[in-house]
């Protein structure tokens, strides 16, 4: 029986090791740097779905997430307003599925960020979000900010080598004006992890608790 539970522990940690691991974020201390230097001590995730939400003949729709850790957040602004990320290098349409205080708070488009704001640059591949609600995305903040969105991406286009993609926020003041760097820095556009993962680990670990309890 103790063998059984050993060899079900190991099999299933075996599998979950083969699943997509967690996306490395940039901006962590030793982990891959901010290279432009503009993180302002917040970590960066940039994820997405390899699964598509649809195709057509010319583009293929994905989930693109952007993730923001702000606890350690050193620039002194009271609110992120724009977020923006670069998944290939044309976006032919961009939707936000989900965003802090609701999508509904926030207007999407294409485009980039300037000093202003969203620049509605429908050319540089860049898709973006602003926020209609200065009490979301609120300093400081002891947690993860999530940006969820659907790009529409020329079929065969994403840019997923690593550090190829790239992602922009602003952080502003109490009056809407931007403080401190804009963030613009390449990253790494990585696999959502599967929420299985997770769960099979802990039940490896929990055959492995059996294993020393019957020993015991």
């Amino acid at each position: 029986m103790r063998s059984k539970l050993v060899l079900s522990a190991v099999a299933l940690l075996l599998i979950a090791s083969a699943r997509p691991a967690a996306a490395d974020p940039i901006g962590v201390p030793g982990g891959p740097a901010c290279e432009n230097d503009t993180c302002q001590g917040s970590i960066y995730w940039l994820e997405y779905d390899p699964t598509p939400l649809g195709s057509d003949a010319d583009s293929t729709q994905y989930e693109i997430v952007l993730r923001i850790d702000t606890t350690a957040y050193t620039g002194g602004g009271s609110n992120i307003d724009d977020v923006a990320f670069k998944v290939s290098p044309n976006l032919d349409g961009v939707a936000l599925l989900d965003a802090p205080g609701g999508a509904g708070d926030w207007s999407a488009m294409l485009g980039g960020i300037n000093a202003s704001g969203c620049d509605a640059n429908a050319s540089n591949g860049f898709g973006c979000t602003t926020s209609n609600d200065d009490s979301n995305a609120t300093l400081p903040f002891a947690g993860i900010y999530e940006w969820r969105f659907v790009a529409d991406v020329p079929t065969g286009t994403l840019l997923t080598d690593p550090f190829a993609a790239s992602i922009k926020a602003r952080y502003v003041d109490g009056d809407g004006e931007k403080i401190g760097a804009l963030v613009s820095e390449p990253i790494t556009l990585q696999v959502i992890p599967e929420p299985g993962t997770a769960l099979l680990l802990l039940l490896g670990l929990a055959g492995i608790s059996r294993v020393g309890t019957a020993r015991s």
